[in-house]
């Protein structure tokens, strides 16, 4: 990023929060968490005065909005969004710049 950072110093650094995960719960060979990842990059996010567009929380309410589970926009893997899925991140995407307009 530092690279990035100092070649592009008027460019907007826009970082977009992991999908939830169906086992956000379960650890690693490392013994870190989907939670543990989330923290450990907000901090690195926040340190450096980049943006975070939390799209977890979007997709999270929009799932509620729309009667769904994550089961349901997840792939077989529990991990990859399928389909539904993308439009679903899509439109969460789409609503942030909206209101940014």
């Amino acid at each position: 990023m530092t690279k990035l950072q100092k070649g592009l110093p008027n460019a907007k650094i826009l970082i977009i929060s992991p999908n939830p995960v169906a086992n956000s719960k379960a650890e690693n060979s490392l013994g870190l968490s989907y939670f543990d990842y989330i923290q450990a990059s907000e901090k690195v996010i926040n340190t450096n005065n980049w943006t975070n567009i939390k799209s977890k929380e979007g997709i999270e309410k929009k799932l509620k909005t729309k009667n769904m589970r994550l089961a349901d926009i997840l792939t077989n893997d529990n991990i990859h969004p399928n389909d539904q899925g993308h439009f679903i991140c899509f439109e969460v995407m789409h609503e942030y710049f909206k209101l940014k307009k």
